[in-house]
Protein backbone atom coordinates (compact mmCIF):
# COMPACT_ATOMS: atom_id res chain seq x y z
CA UNK A 1 0.00 0.00 0.00
CA UNK A 2 1.39 3.28 -1.24
CA UNK A 3 2.24 5.38 1.72
CA UNK A 4 0.10 8.74 2.33
CA UNK A 5 1.49 11.81 1.22
CA UNK A 6 1.41 15.27 3.57
CA UNK A 7 1.55 18.79 1.39
CA UNK A 8 1.87 20.69 4.79
CA UNK A 9 -0.10 23.35 4.19
CA UNK A 10 -0.58 24.06 8.02
CA UNK A 11 3.36 24.84 7.77
CA UNK A 12 3.21 27.55 4.79
CA UNK A 13 0.14 29.29 6.14
CA UNK A 14 1.75 29.26 9.36
CA UNK A 15 4.97 30.73 7.77
CA UNK A 16 3.02 33.16 5.91
CA UNK A 17 0.89 34.63 9.02
CA UNK A 18 3.98 35.03 10.66
CA UNK A 19 5.51 36.68 8.51
CA UNK A 20 2.97 39.33 7.70
CA UNK A 21 2.47 39.35 11.59
CA UNK A 22 6.08 40.82 11.77
CA UNK A 23 7.20 42.20 8.14
CA UNK A 24 3.99 44.30 7.82
CA UNK A 25 4.51 46.28 11.06
CA UNK A 26 8.01 46.50 10.36
CA UNK A 27 7.36 48.34 6.40
CA UNK A 28 5.30 50.56 7.85
CA UNK A 29 7.09 52.12 10.65
CA UNK A 30 10.19 52.47 8.01
CA UNK A 31 7.49 54.09 5.98
CA UNK A 32 6.72 56.51 8.57
CA UNK A 33 10.46 56.77 9.73
CA UNK A 34 11.39 57.89 6.30
CA UNK A 35 8.59 60.24 6.04
CA UNK A 36 9.59 61.68 9.06
CA UNK A 37 13.69 61.91 8.11
CA UNK A 38 12.83 62.91 4.74
CA UNK A 39 10.77 65.97 6.21
CA UNK A 40 13.12 67.02 9.05
CA UNK A 41 16.15 66.82 6.77
CA UNK A 42 14.03 68.86 4.03
CA UNK A 43 14.49 72.02 5.71
CA UNK A 44 17.28 74.07 4.60
CA UNK A 45 20.02 76.23 6.16
CA UNK A 46 20.36 78.64 3.08
CA UNK A 47 18.17 81.16 4.18
CA UNK A 48 19.97 82.20 7.04
CA UNK A 49 23.11 82.92 5.23
CA UNK A 50 21.67 86.19 3.52
CA UNK A 51 20.67 87.25 7.04
CA UNK A 52 24.16 86.62 8.56
CA UNK A 53 26.08 88.00 5.53
CA UNK A 54 23.89 91.40 6.21
CA UNK A 55 24.64 91.56 9.89
CA UNK A 56 28.67 91.17 9.26
CA UNK A 57 28.41 93.71 6.92
CA UNK A 58 26.71 96.29 8.84
CA UNK A 59 28.20 95.75 12.11
CA UNK A 60 31.25 97.70 12.56
CA UNK A 61 32.93 95.15 15.65
CA UNK A 62 35.78 93.22 13.98
CA UNK A 63 35.41 90.98 16.82
CA UNK A 64 31.56 90.27 15.79
CA UNK A 65 32.57 90.46 12.31
CA UNK A 66 34.74 87.34 12.73
CA UNK A 67 32.65 85.38 14.43
CA UNK A 68 29.74 85.85 12.32
CA UNK A 69 32.37 84.85 9.62
CA UNK A 70 32.86 81.77 10.74
CA UNK A 71 29.11 80.96 11.41
CA UNK A 72 28.06 81.51 7.66
CA UNK A 73 31.19 79.00 6.88
CA UNK A 74 29.74 76.73 9.81
CA UNK A 75 26.25 76.98 8.46
CA UNK A 76 27.14 75.99 5.09
CA UNK A 77 29.46 72.87 6.05
CA UNK A 78 25.89 71.92 8.24
CA UNK A 79 24.03 72.43 4.81
CA UNK A 80 26.62 70.39 2.86
CA UNK A 81 25.96 68.06 5.58
CA UNK A 82 22.29 67.71 5.24
CA UNK A 83 22.20 67.74 1.48
CA UNK A 84 24.28 64.55 2.21
CA UNK A 85 22.69 63.05 4.65
CA UNK A 86 19.29 63.62 2.56
CA UNK A 87 20.91 61.48 -0.22
CA UNK A 88 22.06 58.30 2.20
CA UNK A 89 19.43 58.38 4.31
CA UNK A 90 16.91 56.52 2.85
CA UNK A 91 19.21 53.90 1.46
CA UNK A 92 20.30 53.72 5.24
CA UNK A 93 16.62 53.07 6.31
CA UNK A 94 16.14 50.35 3.43
CA UNK A 95 19.24 48.25 4.37
CA UNK A 96 17.94 48.62 8.10
CA UNK A 97 14.84 47.17 6.87
CA UNK A 98 16.35 44.57 4.70
CA UNK A 99 18.13 43.61 7.73
CA UNK A 100 15.41 43.60 9.94
CA UNK A 101 13.16 41.58 7.72
CA UNK A 102 15.93 38.93 6.81
CA UNK A 103 16.22 38.51 10.53
CA UNK A 104 12.23 38.36 10.96
CA UNK A 105 11.81 35.87 8.35
CA UNK A 106 14.72 33.15 9.64
CA UNK A 107 13.06 33.46 13.01
CA UNK A 108 9.70 32.89 11.80
CA UNK A 109 10.89 29.92 9.48
CA UNK A 110 12.75 28.65 12.36
CA UNK A 111 9.83 29.31 14.76
CA UNK A 112 7.27 27.83 12.12
CA UNK A 113 9.57 24.59 11.94
CA UNK A 114 9.53 23.60 15.62
CA UNK A 115 5.35 24.51 15.80
CA UNK A 116 4.63 23.02 12.61
CA UNK A 117 7.16 19.83 12.72
CA UNK A 118 5.15 17.84 15.65
CA UNK A 119 1.86 19.00 13.84
CA UNK A 120 2.83 17.43 10.91
CA UNK A 121 4.33 13.92 12.58
CA UNK A 122 0.77 13.74 14.69
CA UNK A 123 -1.08 14.19 11.33
CA UNK A 124 1.63 11.30 9.26
CA UNK A 125 0.93 9.18 12.47
CA UNK A 126 -2.72 9.67 12.35
CA UNK A 127 -3.08 8.45 8.36
CA UNK A 128 -0.39 5.89 9.66
CA UNK A 129 -2.76 4.58 11.88
CA UNK A 130 -6.16 5.04 9.83
CA UNK A 131 -4.37 2.83 7.06
CA UNK A 132 -4.44 0.26 9.44
CA UNK A 133 -1.14 0.37 11.37
CA UNK A 134 -1.42 0.38 14.66
CA UNK A 135 2.11 -0.47 15.44
CA UNK A 136 3.13 3.14 14.39
CA UNK A 137 4.20 5.56 17.06
CA UNK A 138 4.80 9.08 16.65
CA UNK A 139 8.44 10.14 18.07
CA UNK A 140 8.08 11.71 21.22
CA UNK A 141 10.58 14.54 22.21
CA UNK A 142 11.40 16.14 25.74
CA UNK A 143 8.63 18.91 25.66
CA UNK A 144 6.23 20.00 28.23
CA UNK A 145 4.08 21.72 25.79
CA UNK A 146 0.60 20.98 25.02
CA UNK A 147 2.07 19.72 21.65
CA UNK A 148 4.06 17.21 23.72
CA UNK A 149 1.29 16.05 25.75
CA UNK A 150 -0.92 15.57 22.32
CA UNK A 151 2.12 13.09 21.08
CA UNK A 152 1.81 11.34 24.43
CA UNK A 153 -1.58 10.55 24.35
CA UNK A 154 -1.72 9.75 20.53
CA UNK A 155 1.11 7.33 21.20
CA UNK A 156 -0.83 5.89 24.30
CA UNK A 157 -4.01 5.65 22.57
CA UNK A 158 -2.61 3.83 19.80
CA UNK A 159 -0.56 1.27 22.23
CA UNK A 160 -4.25 0.65 23.81
CA UNK A 161 -5.89 0.12 20.45
CA UNK A 162 -2.97 -2.05 19.34
CA UNK A 163 -3.68 -3.97 22.48
CA UNK A 164 -7.52 -4.23 22.14
CA UNK A 165 -7.22 -5.74 18.82
CA UNK A 166 -4.88 -8.39 20.02
CA UNK A 167 -6.80 -9.33 21.95
CA UNK A 168 -9.99 -9.63 19.85
CA UNK A 169 -8.09 -11.32 17.72
CA UNK A 170 -6.88 -13.92 20.33
CA UNK A 171 -10.80 -14.31 21.31
CA UNK A 172 -11.45 -15.31 17.80
CA UNK A 173 -8.86 -17.51 17.26
CA UNK A 174 -9.87 -19.31 20.68
CA UNK A 175 -13.60 -19.83 19.82
CA UNK A 176 -12.17 -21.07 16.80
CA UNK A 177 -9.82 -23.46 18.09
CA UNK A 178 -13.24 -24.24 20.83
CA UNK A 179 -15.04 -25.38 17.60
CA UNK A 180 -12.69 -27.53 16.34
CA UNK A 181 -12.12 -28.96 19.16
CA UNK A 182 -15.60 -29.75 20.17
CA UNK A 183 -16.10 -31.08 16.81
CA UNK A 184 -12.89 -33.41 17.18
CA UNK A 185 -14.16 -34.75 21.09
CA UNK A 186 -17.82 -35.37 19.14
CA UNK A 187 -16.87 -37.01 16.17
CA UNK A 188 -13.62 -39.32 17.58
CA UNK A 189 -14.76 -40.30 21.12
CA UNK A 190 -17.51 -43.01 20.19
CA UNK A 191 -15.54 -44.35 17.18
CA UNK A 192 -12.60 -44.66 19.45
CA UNK A 193 -14.22 -46.47 22.41
CA UNK A 194 -15.87 -49.25 19.58
CA UNK A 195 -12.31 -49.99 18.34
CA UNK A 196 -10.96 -50.24 22.13
CA UNK A 197 -13.65 -52.63 22.77
CA UNK A 198 -13.39 -54.77 19.48
CA UNK A 199 -9.26 -54.67 20.37
CA UNK A 200 -10.16 -56.11 23.58
CA UNK A 201 -12.40 -59.13 21.85
CA UNK A 202 -9.03 -59.71 19.71
CA UNK A 203 -6.78 -60.02 23.22
CA UNK A 204 -8.90 -62.69 23.79
CA UNK A 205 -8.47 -65.00 21.33
CA UNK A 206 -5.70 -66.97 22.81
CA UNK A 207 -2.81 -65.97 19.59
CA UNK A 208 0.31 -64.67 21.11
CA UNK A 209 0.70 -62.14 17.84
CA UNK A 210 -2.63 -61.38 18.12
CA UNK A 211 -2.17 -60.39 21.97
CA UNK A 212 0.73 -58.27 21.36
CA UNK A 213 -0.88 -56.63 18.67
CA UNK A 214 -3.75 -55.95 20.43
CA UNK A 215 -2.05 -54.40 23.41
CA UNK A 216 0.30 -51.61 21.02
CA UNK A 217 -3.33 -50.86 19.17
CA UNK A 218 -5.18 -50.58 22.57
CA UNK A 219 -2.21 -47.78 23.90
CA UNK A 220 -2.62 -45.78 20.87
CA UNK A 221 -6.35 -45.87 21.28
CA UNK A 222 -5.95 -44.89 24.75
CA UNK A 223 -3.43 -42.24 23.49
CA UNK A 224 -6.30 -40.68 20.91
CA UNK A 225 -8.93 -41.07 23.77
CA UNK A 226 -7.10 -38.70 26.36
CA UNK A 227 -6.45 -36.28 23.77
CA UNK A 228 -10.15 -36.60 22.73
CA UNK A 229 -10.63 -36.02 26.40
CA UNK A 230 -8.30 -32.77 26.52
CA UNK A 231 -10.20 -31.26 23.50
CA UNK A 232 -13.68 -32.06 25.34
CA UNK A 233 -12.03 -29.86 28.19
CA UNK A 234 -10.87 -27.27 26.24
CA UNK A 235 -14.36 -26.76 24.24
CA UNK A 236 -16.51 -27.04 27.51
CA UNK A 237 -14.19 -24.79 29.81
CA UNK A 238 -16.57 -22.50 31.70
CA UNK A 239 -16.67 -18.87 31.76
CA UNK A 240 -14.46 -17.90 34.94
CA UNK A 241 -16.78 -17.40 38.54
CA UNK A 242 -14.64 -14.59 39.96
CA UNK A 243 -13.96 -14.33 43.65
CA UNK A 244 -11.52 -12.04 45.57
CA UNK A 245 -8.20 -13.94 46.22
CA UNK A 246 -4.48 -13.88 46.98
CA UNK A 247 -2.87 -14.86 43.74
CA UNK A 248 0.41 -15.81 46.12
CA UNK A 249 -1.02 -18.43 48.24
CA UNK A 250 -2.65 -19.95 45.35
CA UNK A 251 1.15 -20.27 43.59
CA UNK A 252 2.57 -21.69 46.86
CA UNK A 253 -0.19 -24.24 47.26
CA UNK A 254 0.37 -25.21 43.45
CA UNK A 255 3.99 -25.25 43.39
CA UNK A 256 4.33 -27.65 46.61
CA UNK A 257 1.07 -29.82 45.03
CA UNK A 258 3.52 -30.31 41.66
CA UNK A 259 7.19 -30.40 44.06
CA UNK A 260 5.94 -33.92 45.50
CA UNK A 261 7.86 -36.38 42.84
CA UNK A 262 9.48 -33.71 40.52
CA UNK A 263 12.97 -34.80 38.83
CA UNK A 264 13.63 -30.94 40.16
CA UNK A 265 13.12 -28.65 42.93
CA UNK A 266 9.53 -26.01 42.39
CA UNK A 267 10.81 -22.91 44.67
CA UNK A 268 8.01 -20.03 44.64
CA UNK A 269 8.58 -16.68 45.73
CA UNK A 270 5.45 -14.36 46.25
CA UNK A 271 4.31 -11.05 46.83
CA UNK A 272 0.58 -10.61 47.85
CA UNK A 273 -1.44 -10.39 45.24
CA UNK A 274 -4.67 -9.58 46.06
CA UNK A 275 -6.86 -9.90 42.78
CA UNK A 276 -10.52 -11.12 41.48
CA UNK A 277 -10.61 -14.64 39.69
CA UNK A 278 -11.77 -18.08 39.66
CA UNK A 279 -9.35 -19.96 42.29
CA UNK A 280 -9.93 -23.31 40.39
CA UNK A 281 -9.21 -22.39 36.85
CA UNK A 282 -6.45 -20.14 38.07
CA UNK A 283 -4.89 -23.05 39.56
CA UNK A 284 -5.11 -25.13 36.54
CA UNK A 285 -3.56 -22.50 34.48
CA UNK A 286 -0.83 -22.20 36.72
CA UNK A 287 -0.74 -26.18 37.31
CA UNK A 288 -0.39 -26.72 33.86
CA UNK A 289 2.55 -24.08 33.21
CA UNK A 290 4.62 -25.76 36.41
CA UNK A 291 4.14 -29.23 34.65
CA UNK A 292 5.21 -28.03 31.57
CA UNK A 293 8.29 -26.91 33.11
CA UNK A 294 9.08 -30.09 35.36
CA UNK A 295 8.62 -31.93 32.54
CA UNK A 296 11.13 -29.92 30.43
CA UNK A 297 13.63 -30.33 33.32
CA UNK A 298 15.76 -33.61 34.10
CA UNK A 299 17.74 -34.31 37.10
CA UNK A 300 20.78 -31.90 38.17
CA UNK A 301 19.16 -28.84 35.57
CA UNK A 302 18.21 -26.51 38.02
CA UNK A 303 14.87 -25.57 40.42
CA UNK A 304 12.13 -24.41 38.38
CA UNK A 305 11.17 -20.88 39.36
CA UNK A 306 7.93 -19.84 40.21
CA UNK A 307 7.70 -15.95 41.13
CA UNK A 308 5.01 -13.44 41.77
CA UNK A 309 5.06 -10.32 41.74
CA UNK A 310 3.31 -6.32 41.25
CA UNK A 311 4.08 -4.02 38.70
CA UNK A 312 1.77 -1.25 38.65
CA UNK A 313 -1.49 -2.23 38.36
CA UNK A 314 -1.19 -5.70 37.63
CA UNK A 315 0.38 -8.77 38.74
CA UNK A 316 3.56 -10.40 36.91
CA UNK A 317 4.16 -13.96 37.43
CA UNK A 318 7.41 -15.90 35.74
CA UNK A 319 7.31 -19.68 35.87
CA UNK A 320 11.12 -20.48 34.61
CA UNK A 321 13.06 -23.92 34.07
CA UNK A 322 16.43 -24.37 33.27
CA UNK A 323 15.12 -27.57 30.46
CA UNK A 324 15.41 -28.10 26.57
CA UNK A 325 13.91 -24.58 26.21
CA UNK A 326 12.41 -23.17 23.07
CA UNK A 327 13.92 -21.56 19.82
CA UNK A 328 11.80 -18.20 19.46
CA UNK A 329 9.26 -16.39 21.82
CA UNK A 330 5.50 -17.61 21.88
CA UNK A 331 2.39 -15.01 22.77
CA UNK A 332 -1.45 -14.58 21.65
CA UNK A 333 -2.10 -16.58 18.63
CA UNK A 334 1.20 -17.85 18.18
CA UNK A 335 0.79 -20.25 21.98
CA UNK A 336 -2.21 -21.85 19.93
CA UNK A 337 -0.39 -22.51 16.03
CA UNK A 338 2.42 -24.16 17.98
CA UNK A 339 -0.14 -26.43 19.40
CA UNK A 340 1.47 -29.87 19.79
CA UNK A 341 3.29 -32.00 22.54
CA UNK A 342 6.56 -34.38 22.36
CA UNK A 343 5.57 -36.14 26.01
CA UNK A 344 4.02 -39.62 25.58
CA UNK A 345 1.25 -38.44 27.69
CA UNK A 346 0.74 -35.30 26.71
CA UNK A 347 -2.18 -33.66 24.87
CA UNK A 348 -0.53 -30.36 23.28
CA UNK A 349 -3.52 -28.38 24.78
CA UNK A 350 -1.96 -27.38 28.18
CA UNK A 351 -1.02 -24.46 27.08
CA UNK A 352 -4.03 -23.32 24.86
CA UNK A 353 -6.03 -24.04 28.16
CA UNK A 354 -3.59 -22.01 30.09
CA UNK A 355 -3.96 -19.49 27.85
CA UNK A 356 -7.69 -19.34 27.73
CA UNK A 357 -7.64 -19.41 31.01
CA UNK A 358 -5.87 -16.25 31.49
CA UNK A 359 -7.30 -13.93 28.73
CA UNK A 360 -10.88 -15.07 30.07
CA UNK A 361 -9.13 -13.38 33.42
CA UNK A 362 -8.16 -10.02 31.39
CA UNK A 363 -4.33 -11.16 31.43
CA UNK A 364 -1.54 -12.04 28.96
CA UNK A 365 0.61 -15.13 28.20
CA UNK A 366 3.53 -15.23 26.92
CA UNK A 367 6.60 -18.18 27.00
CA UNK A 368 9.91 -17.02 25.84
CA UNK A 369 13.81 -18.35 25.83
CA UNK A 370 15.70 -17.89 28.67
CA UNK A 371 19.26 -16.88 28.19
CA UNK A 372 21.76 -19.71 28.58
CA UNK A 373 19.22 -22.91 28.52
CA UNK A 374 15.59 -23.26 29.59
CA UNK A 375 12.63 -20.77 28.90
CA UNK A 376 10.13 -18.86 31.22
CA UNK A 377 6.31 -18.41 30.97
CA UNK A 378 5.12 -14.93 31.52
CA UNK A 379 1.84 -14.45 33.31
CA UNK A 380 0.12 -10.73 33.63
CA UNK A 381 -2.79 -10.48 35.43
CA UNK A 382 -5.12 -7.08 36.61
CA UNK A 383 -5.09 -6.70 40.09
CA UNK A 384 -8.02 -5.77 42.12
CA UNK A 385 -9.98 -3.49 40.69
CA UNK A 386 -7.43 -2.50 37.80
CA UNK A 387 -9.14 -2.13 34.41
CA UNK A 388 -7.41 -5.42 31.88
Amino acid sequence: MEEPRIRRPFRRRLLAVMLAAGLLPLLGGGILAASGVSRMLSLSLARLDPLLESAEKATPDPDLKRDLAQARLDLLQADLARRSLARLAPWALLGAVAVSAAILAAAAVILGRALSGPVERLAHGMMQVASGDLSHRVPEEDRADELGLLIRQFNRMTSELEAQRARLQLTEELAAWQSVARGLAHELKNPLTAMRLAIARVARLGSQPAAESAQLLGEQIDVLLRLTESFSQFAKLPAPRKVPLDLADLLRETSTLYASGAPVAVECSADPLPLDGDPDQLRRAFGNLIKNALEASRPGDGPVEVEGRAAGNKARIHVRDRGAGIEKRLDGAQLLRALGTTKPQGSGLGLPIAQKIVHEHGGTLLLEPREGRGAQAVVELPLGGAQP
